[in-house]
């Protein structure tokens, strides 16, 4: 199938029925599981992305319009999309906008932002950061973490380590998605950043996400046995929740 095309309705639903030959069913089981969705046909990620790469040479914009299917694929594709487009950050911005009102799962928002390399450029870091910023006060839950995941990827750097650390470890929550990818922040930061993080993390007051983030980083393969057997010394005691009868 031509991905470069000019895209309507008709080509929209070749799409749809080329997607449909390349599924695996395993992978569909296997996917759907871990994104807790059955609303997928079941492609592997290397195939939306090299989907995607050829439709931002084209008539996306169209794409971008009609793409109005709830299926994962469609939606991914989309996301992917993004990351190869060559326009500026200000209205690569007001695309991402739109866009995160469709997502529903964390591959999604983690998938799209790893492919985001527009984020990295000097020149985009500052307005990038206050766009970070800014999604990380949203309420809804996979925005927030879109915020969070950019910040990740992007923001684990000499100019705005401090800054990160500061705003996520201030962000209050009970979401467990959102508390996951401070977590995980957290963790990343800690392998680069060890003193400076630890001032923050001994200070976050969630005990899920305090612990979550030692566990995490004593999973990784740089940190050494004794630092790990430290690391378990500082893990906090939580309560166990009495089942109500």
């Amino acid at each position: 199938m031509n991905f470069q095309t000019t895209w309507n309705q008709e080509k929209y639903q070749e799409l749809n029925n080329y997607l449909k030959t390349k599924q695996d069913l395993k992978y569909q089981d296997f996917h759907g599981k871990i994104i807790n969705s059955n609303n997928l046909i079941g492609i592997r990620t290397n195939e939306l992305k090299k989907i995607a790469k050829e439709i931002s040479k084209g008539d996306y914009q169209t794409f971008i319009k009609i793409n109005n299917c709830n299926l994962y694929e469609f939606t991914m594709i989309e996301g992917f999309i993004y990351g190869y487009l060559k326009i500026n950050i200000q209205d690569l911005i007001t695309y991402l906008n739109n866009y995160l009102e469709k997502i529903d799962n964390w591959a999604l928002v983690d998938l799209t932002v790893s492919n985001l390399k527009i984020f990295k450029q000097k020149e985009n870091q500052e307005i990038g950061f206050k766009y970070a910023k800014k999604l990380c006060k949203n309420k809804n839950t996979w925005i927030k973490r879109f915020g969070i995941v950019l910040l990740l990827n992007y923001y684990l750097h000499d100019i705005y380590i401090d800054k990160t650390l500061e705003l996520v470890s201030k962000i209050k929550t009970s979401d467990y998605y959102v508390q996951m990818a401070i977590a995980w922040l957290m963790s990343i930061s800690y392998i680069k950043y060890k003193e400076k993080t630890l001032i923050y993390l001994v200070n976050i007051q969630d005990d899920f996400i305090y612990n979550k983030t030692i566990s995490k980083i004593i999973d990784s393969r740089l940190i050494n046995k004794d630092e790990k057997d430290f690391l378990k010394t500082l893990k906090r005691k939580t309560k166990k929740k009495k089942i109500k009868q």
